[in-house]
């Protein structure tokens, strides 16, 4: 689709330009409030006005710990500023220091005094049970705490250290293992980690596997002594959500907004730093096509937003809550650039929830699909070949587009995953490619024009194509269910919801004509596709029937199935707040029995979709089916149920 928008990102937008933009801000160390992360918003401001913005706005917000933006607290700003961890006995040697290492230090982790300490290092294994610290001379002291798989094992973790009186922490945690990145294949690579955001922590060294392994070979062999000195500070603050605009003409009190954060797991951390050098690039490029006439300048407005990420969005969604109707879709922009070879990994298009249908997913998936590709093929004049891997699929709650999609604005994420060095020190720059720059900027850019210039006069063109993506699904849903002799009914559900789906993605393209001459003949072409639709998915169902198969959807089986939870608060995504940590791990374990494609991160997209699809309307049950069927997975009733219930206890929801 729009071969005539993907000409103008090859013309304009240069990938060797984003890799040294990204170069630049991993300079800075850039946790929230610090002053690395305003020197890289400002490095970016610049860039804006350079790349020709027709105006760059600054709109700032105060990290105090204190100030509420709806139901989330801004934690206070939060700076390193140097660190060293040495063992001082039974032998003399350097651990780690923040100068060599930057990603050592857990953001929120608190200082020691100027001179240091000198404590006893105390093995407690994994430390996730108070037994783990029976007998062991803990408080006062810095305990060791060894690698688990799961984001929130590190979070209680750290907390039960904090309430068991440790004075400091190390660790050898990696966050998103999978089978090439495990804590032994990458060993010398140092996690950023974050703490709880408070003003008063343990001070805390994130560490490699070797570095671990040794602390505690020497532990086992007797008592540890470490020198730690951190110095750290926690203040108050401020973020700044930064804008470049290219403004709109006709619909320009409507809006297509990028996403990146300026912000940053740690330094150098090139995969936050992509996100920004890609959107200045797009913004150049646009603006470059319409001062040369290649292209009119868009109806909608065309906002490039810089974040602290989830911060800004918090703020933005807070300040501006009664326009957000009037915003088309946001694309989130995270680790665009990676070479793929280096870290193992692909260019991934996470859709918009299912929860918010739309369009703009369908568009997405053409373009990546359609859209020329970097490898000659010696029979025609493009270039179908893909050198670089891009691929869509479900959503994913990993940026700021779990932010937006809870208030109803559509948000794909678009990200390099998976990633060897993930918000590790080893990613550095030099691992991105100026290849997938280009490649993630011509899909994107052409995704957000062809939104921000739509009309009448396009929409018939978008609805073709979400429909053609609903008849290829409802037919692969049979296909699969006649290639598995499907006999328990589920393809029958499958089909019913896909042939929902697509028909409300259908309806949501329409506010693009809206007070267009031509509203009305879109709108009856929508009413035909939906027809077909229907009939493709009756006819489906028909011919399942005709081979023997079972079409009889299962019913839905559990104590709470039918009971309908509703919101107490209009708060962003809580997750699976309300529940400990021994009821996450009970609730994996309960999904792994349902479906063993279950894992720890399931967590966090089965709890924030749930948040969505909460409308005092649906019952879990219903809510279990929509889940299902958008993550093609097996999710209970009764999964779902223990998320509702930790959020009762959290005062989030009522469950009548």
């Amino acid at each position: 689709m729009y071969p005539e928008l993907d000409a103008i990102f090859r013309k304009y937008l240069s990938g060797e330009r984003a890799q040294r933009d990204t170069e630049y801000i991993t300079q800075f160390y850039r946790s929230p409030g610090a002053s690395g992360y305003h020197a890289a918003t400002q490095y970016v401001a610049d860039r804006l006005r350079d790349a020709g913005a027709d105006e760059v706005i600054e709109d700032r917000y105060p990290l105090d710990g204190e100030t509420t933006y709806l139901g989330r607290t801004m934690p206070p700003a939060w700076e390193p500023i140097s660190a060293e961890l040495e063992v001082i006995m039974p032998v003399q040697a350097p651990i780690i220091s923040y100068e060599r290492v930057p990603s050592t230090l857990p953001w929120w982790c608190g200082p020691t005094p100027p001179e240091g300490v000198v404590v006893q290092l105390v093995d407690v294994g994994k430390g996730l049970a108070p037994s783990d610290y029976d007998g062991k001379p803990v408080k006062g002291n810095a305990v060791l705490i060894r690698d688990h798989e799961s984001r929130p094992a590190w979070h209680h973790a750290a907390e039960l250290a904090r309430k068991m009186g440790a004075a400091g922490i190390v660790t050898d945690y990696l966050h998103s293992q999978n089978t090439f990145r495990t804590r032994q294949s990458v060993p010398d690579a140092v996690q950023l980690l974050r703490m709880t955001a408070r003003w008063e922590n343990p001070w805390a060294f994130s560490v490699g596997y070797r570095a671990a392994e040794q602390l505690a070979d020497l532990i086992r062999r007797g008592p540890v002594r470490v020198r730690a000195r951190v110095d750290v500070k926690s203040f108050k603050g401020e973020g700044v959500n930064l804008f470049g605009v290219i403004n709109g003409t006709d619909r320009a009190d409507e809006s297509v907004f990028f996403i990146s954060h300026t912000s940053a797991g740690t330094k150098p951390c090139a995969n936050c730093a992509a996100g920004p050098s890609l959107m200045v690039e797009m913004l150049r490029a646009i603006q470059s096509a319409i001062r040369a006439g290649d292209i009119p300048r868009p109806r909608r407005t065309m906002r490039f937003m810089f974040v602290a990420e989830g911060l800004g969005s918090s703020y933005f969604l807070h300040k501006h809550y009664d326009a957000l109707s009037k915003i088309k879709t946001a694309i989130c922009l995270d680790s665009v650039g990676h070479s793929q070879s280096r870290l193992k990994s692909s260019l991934v298009f996470y859709r918009s929830p299912d929860s918010i249908p739309s369009y703009v997913n369908e568009i997405g998936a053409s373009l990546i699909e359609e859209g020329p590709k970097e490898g000659e093929w010696p029979f025609r004049n493009g270039k179908p070949i893909p050198l670089v891997n891009f691929q869509e699929l479900p959503y994913t709650p990993w940026s700021d587009n779990h932010y937006w999609v809870t208030f109803g604005v559509p948000a794909p994420l678009i990200m390099s995953w998976p990633d060897l060095f993930f918000h590790t020190q080893l990613l550095t720059a030099e691992n991105t490619d100026p290849m997938v720059f280009e490649r993630a900027g011509r899909v994107l850019g052409s995704l957000a024009l062809s939104v921000a210039r739509a009309g009448a006069r396009e929409l018939p063109g978008i609805l073709q194509e979400v429909a053609a993506k609903g008849t290829l699904r409802i037919g692969r849903a049979a296909r699969d269910a006649i290639l598995a002799g499907d006999g328990d009914g589920r393809v029958a559900r499958t089909i019913a919801y896909v042939a929902d789906r697509e028909t409300a993605a259908l309806r949501s393209a329409l506010d693009l004509a809206k007070g267009d001459a031509g509203e009305d003949t879109a709108r009856s072409l929508a009413d035909t596709l939906e027809n077909e639709l229907r009939a493709k998915a009756d006819a489906e169902i028909a011919k399942l029937r005709s081979l023997g198969l079972n079409v009889t959807a299962p019913s839905v089986n559990g104590a709470d199935a039918t009971r309908v939870p509703k919101r107490t608060a209009e708060v962003l995504p809580p997750g699976v707040a309300g529940l400990s940590y021994d009821e996450m791990k009970g609730l994996v374990d309960r999904m792994v029995a349902d479906d063993p494609q279950s894992n720890w991160e399931s967590l966090r997209i089965v709890g924030d979709e749930f948040w969505n699809l909460t409308d005092g309307k649906r019952t879990i049950g219903d809510i279990a089916r929509v889940l299902s069927e958008q993550f093609a997975m097996n999710i209970s009733p009764d999964a779902v149920a223990i998320v509702a219930r930790g959020l009762v206890k959290a005062g989030k929801i009522s469950l009548p």
